[in-house]
């Protein structure tokens, strides 16, 4: 009997230590849970941007809002326009924001791809010079925020075209010199190439009649055994390196390049130049919509934004930023364009369609 109680005895206290210890576990897995949903939450901390390779949106300021916010941002590099539609038509939960080019913003909004600011949540955006609002791709200010401007021009070694025996450059049409072959280098985008083509025979930008999209082919496939290389983020180094000696790139990445090699000259082509306003957009999707509208008011700041310019070489949208930015910048004039040079500037309008036919000479012309 006695030893009946032991073993009942022993039995019940075995079970409350059982007991004791399911309890402790259960306390250490709810600790366990707890940290880890602190990590994801932690994890959130986070905003998926994307843009343009060449540091177009510069690290250092950057990792500067991120020490100041603890928001992590996840660059992603792309190579286009239509890279970012895809991604963002594609994966609109993954992104948060993407730099793009003005007509890809009328292309997106009419797609239902962008979110609709709201602009009590970007206290700074009063500090864009109206100048840059207000155009087609965005009427009434809804969905994009001006962010950097330039221009597509013409970035010239003058002494070594000499040296070549070529004539001075100072159009379009002047790239077809037999003497520049193997030396010019040109922007990666059919819609820029067959821009340039069309410009150099006196026809305007994105035309659609046959017969001068045929003329303008024609024309685009004599140029091939002058270009050395195909090159959208970092044009400038084939002139900086001695590779090309003429080349048609965005005017921040011939500033760029005149300031590493002082033969370089810019050059604004007679028949005139595209100009573009790259702006920061939302996707529908986005995810971290809080995070992103910290740091697009962060850009926005007037010093920041001050800094961003002097780094990227673009002309700043934000007029509050102009008292920020050094002389030099200030009296650059390809970064401060004179009213007769904006006078002969257009914007690529209706590119979807053209893109597609464009897209199609344009891959012919590369496989020359």
């Amino acid at each position: 009997m006695k030893n009946f109680k032991f073993k009942k005895l022993f039995s019940l206290a075995l079970v409350f230590v059982l007991a004791l210890s399911l309890v402790a576990c259960g306390k250490n897995e709810k600790k366990e849970d707890d940290k880890s949903t602190g990590s994801e939450t932690e994890g959130k901390q986070e905003i998926n941007m994307m843009t343009w390779g060449g540091d177009f949106v510069p690290r250092d300021i950057i990792s500067e809002f991120e020490s100041e916010t603890g928001i992590k941002v996840n660059y992603k590099e792309v190579n286009s326009n239509e890279e970012m539609q895809t991604l963002l038509e594609t994966n609109p939960e993954q992104y948060d924001l993407a730099v793009v080019t003005d007509y890809m913003i009328d292309i997106m909004a009419k797609n239902g791809n962008l979110e609709k600011l709201n602009k009590e949540s970007l206290p700074n955006f009063s500090n864009i010079n109206p100048v840059y609002q207000g155009n087609y791709y965005d009427e009434n200010n809804e969905y994009s925020i001006p962010y950097a401007v330039s221009t597509s021009l013409l970035l010239v070694n003058p002494k070594a075209v000499e040296e070549l025996g070529a004539k001075p450059i100072t159009s379009y049409g002047d790239l077809w010199q037999p003497e520049l072959e193997n030396k010019v280098v040109i922007v990666d985008w059919s819609v820029e190439v067959m821009g340039v083509v069309l410009k150099s025979l006196g026809y305007e930008y994105n035309e659609t009649d046959p017969a001068i999209v045929q003329e303008a082919k024609d024309k685009l496939f004599e140029l091939r055994k002058n270009i050395v290389r195909f090159e959208t983020n970092t044009p400038e180094n084939s002139l900086i390196d001695g590779e090309a000696v003429a080349g048609f790139m965005y005017s921040n990445q011939a500033v760029k390049g005149m300031e590493q090699n002082t033969d370089l000259e810019a050059v604004f082509p007679t028949e005139g130049m595209p100009i573009f306003i790259d702006s920061f957009v939302m996707s529908k999707g986005s995810p971290n919509k809080e995070n992103a509208y910290k740091l697009l008011d962060y850009l926005l700041n007037p010093e920041v934004s001050a800094k961003i310019s002097d780094k990227t070489k673009f002309t700043n949208a934000n007029k509050a930023a102009t008292e920020f930015l050094p002389e030099e910048f200030k009296n650059n004039p390809v970064l401060n364009l004179s009213d007769e040079v904006v006078n002969n500037t257009a914007f690529y309008i209706n590119v979807a369609d053209v893109t597609e036919e464009y897209d199609h000479i344009y891959s012919e012309f590369k496989m020359q």
